[in-house]
């Protein structure tokens, strides 16, 4: 028989399955919005994958939902070690023993936080991996429950193809949605006749032909949602020969760029391509793999070097300066980063947005 979406999601959970949960249930948010066990588990495994944004998330909404549920407290309790807020930490795990007394996990934590609660322990916790002994584990299902959530599939399945199947069409057909405020940035015929200006310094000599045909270009981009490609096109135009006011209006357009998602990122540089010609990158989002050196927290951010390729300790393409905010950065790690870039300086710099922690 059937089994629903949470029940596969419990087994996949217990059978340390992350990455699969994820893929399972991100598509499912619209359908499971009310459930805190839903949050709690896709929660827990984006902290256990290293996604420490996506863990926050989910997990504060299933605090939402379930304020007393002790294993979403004490998910939440890990989630503030690795962000090095002990005194958080600290608060999940009392409002845990008031939910549940006695709780063995939430003791063990206080514990840890007693003798390893300062910045440099916290870090430590996170960088040798026995963070992961603060984790909450996965629930045992007994059979008379394994029982009654078959029976339960039985009648809700159909209800849920349905829902699932429309919210699915609703979210496709969102996504593909025209974005006419782009099509309105328009060039006008005085622009259209005089587009390139003469004299001055630029870095890309463009024809006529070439500065429209990279404006046109951008636009499309943006209603195909390829903001990568677009954001290149605008970078073309703003480093050349173009004229003032096209420039201006092709700035304008980078107003549109969304933020970056490990899910719908396109056309993503790599470190090789940006190395050649940063300035025609700049802005661009990036998911790379690698380790990070030399962090240095301060002011509730994270500063460090990012040894792009080097996450297997085999080759090393490059050093990237990064920055991300509210995370404890693992060390001598292999790590994913998705980050938005910024070359504007002449060096290339990350301002990460979530940071994945591969296996080894």
């Amino acid at each position: 028989m059937a089994r629903t979406v949470l029940d596969r999601a419990e087994r996949l959970f217990a059978a340390a399955r992350h990455a699969e949960l994820i893929s399972l249930l991100e598509p499912q948010v619209p359908v499971y919005r009310e459930s805190a066990r839903f949050y709690y588990l896709l929660g827990s495994s984006c902290l256990r994958a290293g996604d420490v944004g996506g863990a926050g998330t989910y997990l504060k909404r299933a605090e939402s939902l379930a304020p007393v549920d002790a294993d979403v407290l004490l998910a939440l309790a890990a989630l503030e070690i690795r962000r090095g807020d002990s005194k958080k930490a600290v608060d999940y795990y009392l409002r845990t023993l008031e939910a549940r007394p006695g709780d063995r996990l939430a003791s063990r934590g206080l514990s840890v936080l007693k003798t390893e609660g300062g910045p440099e322990g916290l870090a430590a916790l996170v960088s040798s991996g026995k963070i992961v002994n603060l984790y909450p584990g996965a629930k045992s299902l007994r059979p008379i429950v394994e029982k009654a959530i078959v029976v339960a599939a039985v009648l809700v399945a159909a209800v849920v193809v349905v829902i699932a199947a429309s919210h699915l069409v609703k979210n496709i057909a969102e996504s593909r949605k025209p974005r006419p405020e782009v099509a309105a940035v328009s060039l006008s015929s005085a622009e259209r006749g005089s587009p390139v200006a003469t004299g001055g310094e630029f870095r890309y000599a463009l024809t006529e032909a070439q500065v429209l045909a990279s404006f046109e270009k951008a636009k499309d981009f943006f209603q195909s949602y390829r903001d990568n490609a677009a954001l290149v096109e605008i970078n073309r135009i703003l480093g050349s020969n173009a004229s003032a006011s096209i420039k201006a209006k092709a700035s304008s357009l980078k107003g549109f760029v969304g933020k970056p998602d490990f899910r719908t990122l396109k056309d993503a540089p790599s470190y090789a391509d940006v190395a050649r010609d940063p300035a025609l990158y700049d802005g661009c989002a990036v998911a790379w793999k690698g380790m990070a050196a030399n962090v240095e927290a301060r002011d509730g951010a994270s500063s460090f070097d990012f040894l792009v390729g080097y996450h297997d300790k085999n080759r090393l393409e490059g050093i990237a300066k990064a920055r991300i905010a509210d995370v404890a950065v693992p060390v001598d790690r292999p790590l994913e980063l998705l980050a938005s870039l910024s070359t504007s300086k002449g060096t290339i710099c990350l301002e990460v947005v979530a940071i994945h922690e591969l296996q080894d």
